[in-house]
């Protein structure tokens, strides 16, 4: 084990030091293993070097602002194929963002331990336009639409689920599935949507960035508010009231003993 990660390392570290423009990304190391276990490393390093500069140049780009962008095809083909289940993920204020790392690492993270079905989802991808990763997607998550629509309508239980991929799912089906949407719906013919779609994203995260500013000052001002308020001398002023009653007391039973010592009418 520790030979294998110090040659993941030295493959990961070889590609990185060649294109100094590209970046690390959170999940290259999945890629970058299934690469290593199937090729070796000296076979492997050039592999993998081929994969990043022609399929994961973009994902390894200073900001994933283009790929959370590109996410929002899944948007635009559920709009055609089920858009019953669109409207159900975006009145439970759900992005597609669920599907980041399965683009990103074709899978790798989620099945790692099956090389068989991870070995099958490289080839096909390897042989496809870059974006098929999404379409993919897309046809899981309309296929598993009645487990979606069944799970709590709200934003937590659904992400949970779209980010749980079932072992069981019929993926030789599901890739020509994916070849057909492709066919049916190229990008170019569906940008314009995406980009719509994305827009609607950068309105709903400036609305909340706004709402979670409002709550933070509210906050702020209620807590110096309670700073600044007098404290209760209410515990002196009983204590105060406390004293007067008893001299009073004390007063009245003085004067009454001395009338009745000296006879004072």
């Amino acid at each position: 084990m520790a030979i294998f990660h110090n040659e993941l390392t030295r493959i990961i570290c070889w590609v990185l030091h060649r294109h100094p423009d590209m970046n690390y990304y959170q999940g290259y190391n999945d890629v970058a293993a299934t690469v290593l276990i199937v090729m070796g490393l000296k076979p492997g390093l050039h592999v993998l070097e081929k994969i990043s500069t022609e399929f994961l140049e973009r994902f390894m780009e200073q900001t994933m602002e283009k790929v959370n962008q590109e996410l929002f095809f899944i948007f635009a083909l559920l709009e055609r194929v089920h858009p019953s289940l669109l409207e159900h993920l975006e009145n439970v204020e759900l992005f597609p963002h669920f599907a980041l790392a399965e683009y990103t690492t074709w899978y790798a993270h989620k099945y790692s331990e099956n090389r068989s079905l991870l070995h099958r989802l490289f080839d096909f991808f390897l042989s496809s336009p870059l974006l098929m990763p999404l379409y993919l997607s897309t046809i899981i998550v309309a296929h598993r639409a009645n487990e979606i629509f069944n799970t709590t309508p709200d934003m937590g239980h659904t992400h949970k689920v779209l980010c749980t991929l079932p072992s069981t799912l019929p993926f030789e089906d599901l890739l020509t599935n994916a070849k057909t949407l492709y066919h049916d719906y190229p990008p170019e013919s569906i940008v314009k949507d995406v980009h719509d779609y994305d827009r609607k994203r950068r309105c709903k995260e400036q609305e909340w960035k706004l709402k979670a500013e409002a709550s933070r000052k509210y906050s702020e001002k209620q807590r110096q508010l309670k700073v600044s308020l007098p404290k209760s001398r209410l515990p002196y002023h009983f204590k105060g009231y406390r004293t007067i009653t008893v001299v009073t007391i004390l007063a009245i039973g003085l004067y009454a003993f001395l009338k009745t010592g000296s006879g004072i009418n």
